[in-house]
């Protein structure tokens, strides 16, 4: 009985003692933990600043915000000025398709002035009438390209429907007008269409 009071107690003992370890290794873990995170800790803390060199950050970053400042505000401007443009873009050419229905129109009338004779009476009244068309649509900003004989030939204004090579006339030069071309507010809303003289 004795001895297996002395066992119970030797047994305690031990199980005490494996406890008393295990709190003394848990309490090492966590020290070495701690300690690991106070050194992460330390090293991310900078180095104390002088005063010159925190002048030196500060204007930097003043210098940075405002370079940052100047790049948006032109990019607002640049912005602005792209809408503005946008918009009138719009009110420059809000009638040209409207506009471009009236040219074969006014096409039509110039080539029943060519089928009249000089001596018809209605020959005053069609030119009358062909030029109040022309200076109707130049109130809205429409202008004739000059797609005359031995003018430079221009393929941002012209096209090309044929070739000539006649020695009469300068190299790349325009020798025969086909259809009249016409511009609204500088842009080319119908090209002339030409022969083309290329030696």
């Amino acid at each position: 009985m004795s001895s297996d009071k002395s066992k119970n107690e030797e047994t305690h003992d031990n199980l005490e003692k494996n406890e008393s370890e295990k709190i003394d290794i848990t309490t090492d873990e966590n020290q070495a933990v701690m300690d690991e995170i106070y050194d992460e800790i330390l090293e991310n803390i900078p180095a104390e600043e002088s005063i010159d060199d925190k002048v030196k950050r500060l204007e930097k970053e003043l210098k940075d915000k405002d370079e940052e400042l100047i790049r948006k505000a032109a990019d607002v401007d640049n912005y602005r000025k792209r809408l503005i443009k946008e918009s009138d873009d719009k009110v420059k050419y809000a009638n040209k398709s409207m506009l471009e229905t009236f040219i074969p129109v006014l096409d039509n009338i110039e080539m029943t002035l060519q089928h009249i004779t000089e001596e018809s009476p209605l020959k005053q009244g069609i030119e009358l009438t062909i030029k109040s068309f022309k200076d109707t649509l130049a109130r809205f900003g429409v202008e004739e390209i000059d797609s005359s004989i031995n003018s430079k030939f221009d393929p941002a204004i012209h096209e090309a429907l044929m070739m000539d090579s006649n020695p009469e006339f300068e190299n790349n030069t325009v020798t025969l007008s086909v259809q009249k071309g016409y511009c609204l507010n500088g842009r080319v809303i119908r090209a002339a269409k030409v022969k083309v003289n290329k030696l």
